[in-house]
């Protein structure tokens, strides 16, 4: 019987370890490659980020808040086939961090379950919520999501300016006392601020996701 080489027996062996490899979404959300020892090492893939940033104050209670829910997990979807993780925080007196950056529906719909209006304060302090959004190293685009006048509207327009400074997309989706000439004062664009009624507001979420620039 004819003997294999030594050095083909180990690319061959290696070979087999790299099978039993399996490509996975880690618990952040991330593409993965997990090994049969259970260690996982994250694929990078040149995806984007963005950034869905909902006004939970009380105007929002309601249908609007379930509304802005439902747009939210299919723009996670939409924006996936477009080359973009999501990500979600929410702003009302202050604002806090709901999701890091995914493409797992499945994993985002159980972050925006436990949304609810009230959970960090009752008024509309988007200036808040747009320096939370500074904070991301690596950020393609903020959908900002709104029902009514903000606190400041001129500390609002200061704290996007960082952003728009770093080539942040800046989308805006207001209904209800949402002002429509601020909003397009704070988009990037004037085209790409809408103001939709409330009953819109979750297909008007979906489609933001076809303003978003293609991916690398």
């Amino acid at each position: 019987m004819r003997t294999l080489p030594r050095d083909f027996v180990v690319i061959l062996h290696e070979s087999e370890k790299t099978m039993r490899k399996l490509l996975a979404l880690n618990k952040k959300g991330k593409l993965c490659l997990r090994g049969a020892d259970g260690i996982e090492s994250e694929i990078h893939t040149g995806r984007r980020n963005a950034l869905l940033l909902v006004d939970t104050s009380g105007s929002m209670a309601g249908p609007k808040i379930e509304q802005a829910k439902s747009g939210a997990i299919d723009f996670v979807h939409s924006a996936a086939s477009r080359g973009y993780a999501t990500a979600l925080a929410i702003f009302a007196d202050r604002a806090a961090m709901v999701c890091d950056p995914t493409i797992d529906t499945v994993l985002f719909m159980r972050k925006i379950d436990r949304l609810e209006v009230g959970i960090v304060g009752g008024t509309t302090n988007l200036a808040a919520g747009l320096d939370l959004a500074d904070k991301f190293p690596e950020l393609a685009a903020v959908v900002v999501v709104t029902d009514g006048q903000t606190n400041d509207n001129d500390a609002a327009l200061k704290a996007v300016f960082p952003l728009k400074s770093r080539g942040v997309d800046i989308i805006c989706i207001g209904t209800d006392d949402a002002d429509r000439n601020f909003l397009k004062q704070l988009a990037t664009r004037s085209d790409l601020a809408v103001h939709v009624q409330s009953k819109e507001l979750s297909s008007a979420i979906t489609s933001a996701s076809r303003l978003l620039r293609a991916g690398k």
